[in-house]
């Protein structure tokens, strides 16, 4: 059990380290350029391929690199590329080619977004059902520490040694960490699908839709996290705003309120257990959507530090219950055979929720200002949680 958890926590940081400093620290740099919120709001379609890897899950379903296992060979060979990618961007000019970078960030969602479809497909046939409660937490934390390391720390080192070394210690932690994936020698105990090519592709996608309440379960994670989405994408713009320094935002941001985010995952994969996942669901979702109305206190210009990090505590820590519980109930609706297409089509979901969403945030905060914007977060994630009681009350 433990030998799974550590292989699935270095997975799950990993994908993270870049892409969070890449849709973090670039926000904040465009800030301090005086650039608009509206072209901030855009550099959300940078998770694009977050939004649209279902279109390709179903290879990573079907093929496998040889003598490497059916999952473990794709993500060794993305992890790598990702971290190429992630130490070419450490010699680009982000003044004199912001347009060459924004391709390579893209590049960079690219790869950590397909080593996120093997590792799911790998989490769902390695993970007990008595495991995946936990197993979601360590999910959901390995992603708030990669954000942590990516979000939080890099973008102090950022401010420590610059641009180019920063990304190249990225890089060589990405390479690092791949060293529990090498070890682990993965049991493939079904072959891959042979069959007609076409009708392997979109049999899953077929399958997964004609279950009961499935659609209605893709409009429930189309808005559940489109709430956080929002609020977070124009949260450091508003610090920023507000006179906070690169330092203050990474400390508070990316390592204190993050942290607080892996240690409420953790307790929401305990108390998923025992309450139930849909209950769950609900309960957290509920409070996370209650909790995003602080974010009016700096919004209306409440500057004070302690106040500052308390609500940022706060607000993460019920974000990270309720992401954790989305996760252990979005395995629940995947079949071993075609994990990797199951769970990639609702994660996608998720993120074309939040895609739309984060554009919408940078509008509504240009035209209304942040108040009412955190606002329209808050309904929106409460409209996910009305659905989601309709669903408990129809089972």
């Amino acid at each position: 059990m433990l030998t799974k958890l550590i292989l699935l926590a270095t997975l799950y940081t990993t994908q993270f380290i870049p892409t969070t400093f890449f849709i973090q620290t670039v926000p904040i740099f465009m800030r301090q350029q005086n650039m608009s919120l509206d072209a901030i709001g855009l550099l959300s379609f940078l998770i694009l391929p977050s939004a649209l890897k279902f279109l390709w899950s179903p290879f990573i379903d079907r093929y496998h690199l040889p003598k490497l296992g059916r999952y473990r060979g794709w993500i060794i060979c993305f992890q790598f590329l990702l971290a190429i990618v992630t130490f070419g961007c450490g010699f680009i000019d982000i003044q004199e080619n912001f347009n060459i970078l924004v391709f390579c960030m893209f590049l960079a969602f690219l790869f950590s977004s397909s080593q996120d479809i093997a590792t799911d497909a790998l989490a769902v046939n390695l993970l007990e059902p008595r495991e995946k409660g936990l197993g979601n937490a360590i999910q959901a934390g390995g992603n708030v520490f990669g954000a942590i390391i990516g979000g939080g720390g890099a973008l102090i080192l950022l401010d420590r040694i610059g641009w180019r070394y920063s990304l190249i210690i990225m890089s060589v932690v990405i390479l690092l960490t791949l060293i529990p994936v090498l070890l682990h020698q993965e049991q493939v105990s079904q072959k891959s699908q042979k069959s007609n090519f076409f009708k392997s592709y979109f049999q899953p996608f077929i399958n997964f839709l004609s279950r009961p309440q499935a659609l209605p379960w893709l409009v429930v994670i189309l808005l559940y996290m489109g709430g956080e989405m929002m609020s977070g994408t124009m949260l450091r713009p508003l610090f920023v705003d507000r006179g906070l320094s690169l330092s203050d935002i990474g400390l508070m941001l990316g390592i204190v309120s993050y942290s607080a985010r892996i240690v409420s995952a953790l307790l929401a994969g305990v108390w998923i257990t025992h309450l139930g996942k849909l209950r769950s669901l609900a309960l957290f979702g509920f409070a996370a959507s209650i909790m995003t109305l602080l974010y009016i206190i700096p919004a209306i210009g409440i500057g004070s530090l302690p106040v500052l990090y308390a609500v940022s505590i706060t607000v993460n820590a019920a974000q990270s219950m309720a992401y954790t519980a989305l996760l252990s109930a979005m395995m629940d609706k995947c079949e071993p055979a075609t994990a990797a297409t199951d769970y990639t089509l609702q994660v996608s979901v998720v993120y074309l929720g939040g895609i739309a969403a984060s554009v919408l945030s940078g509008a509504i905060a240009n035209s209304t200002g942040y108040t009412f914007m955190f606002i329209i977060s808050a309904a929106l994630s409460l409209l996910s949680v009305l659905l989601i009681t309709n669903l408990q009350a129809s089972n």
